[in-house]
């Protein structure tokens, strides 16, 4: 009688333990790979975003203008969060590309009801004058965002001599700040890490505003 030969069930087992392990290597070198992915493409995004919204910024600043010889820059807090306000002839109409003139441009950061984190907001209103001047306090309704996902903004102002300010206002007492805009504003901008919220995304800059102290009466 022929003996027939077949596998042991410690051999199973055996060959069972070396699929799985070999799978788990696959799997988990698998959706490593798209981890890396999403996590690059993220950041890339946030990179954007955060380059676009500076490069914007630092354009209506460095066109940062008087009128009437008066300059209006000001800085004021929301919560968590400053606002800026200020005189530029950076003035953008997308309903007309023909418009121009000074604008009231303001920057301003609202809570983003269907993601987390906040968005950042530009508004831009052309400026009539006192008759017409902007509110103290920034109005929320329109503008455009230029950023979401924002998890701190952070402003520091300096003055000719190079002396720092956590805050800026062009009608206030100060002799330096009186009539005056701060030559450099320095912009830090946290976007969320959703892996890690103490370790957000950073970017950093500074603009050089050429009119500072140099308002002709």
């Amino acid at each position: 009688m022929q003996k027939r030969n077949g596998f042991t069930l410690i051999e199973i087992l055996i060959a069972i333990f070396i699929l799985a392990t070999v799978l788990t290597t696959v799997y988990a070198a698998y959706t490593g790979t798209f981890r890396i992915v999403k996590d690059t493409r993220r950041g890339d995004n946030i990179y954007s975003m955060a380059r676009t919204a500076m490069n914007r910024m630092a354009k209506d600043m460095e066109s940062v203008c008087g009128y009437r010889n008066s300059f209006k820059f000001a800085s004021g807090k929301n919560e968590d969060f400053m606002e800026l306000s200020f005189l530029s002839s950076a003035h953008l109409n997308f309903d007309d590309e023909r418009s121009s003139g000074i604008a009231v441009i303001s920057y301003f950061v609202m809570e983003d009801d269907e993601k987390d984190g906040c968005i950042l907001k530009r508004k831009d209103e052309l400026y009539r004058g006192k008759a017409e001047e902007a509110k103290e306090e920034v109005s929320r309704d329109g503008g455009h965002i230029l950023c979401e996902g924002l998890q701190s903004l952070i402003y520091k102002f300096y003055d000719d001599s190079g002396e720092e300010y956590d805050s800026w206002d062009s009608e206030s007492d100060s002799k330096t700040q009186n009539d005056n805009v701060p030559s450099v504003v320095s912009i830090q901008m946290d976007f969320i890490n959703p892996d890690d919220r103490d370790r957000p995304y950073r970017f950093m800059t500074k603009v050089f505003l050429p009119t500072a102290g140099r308002l002709e009466g």
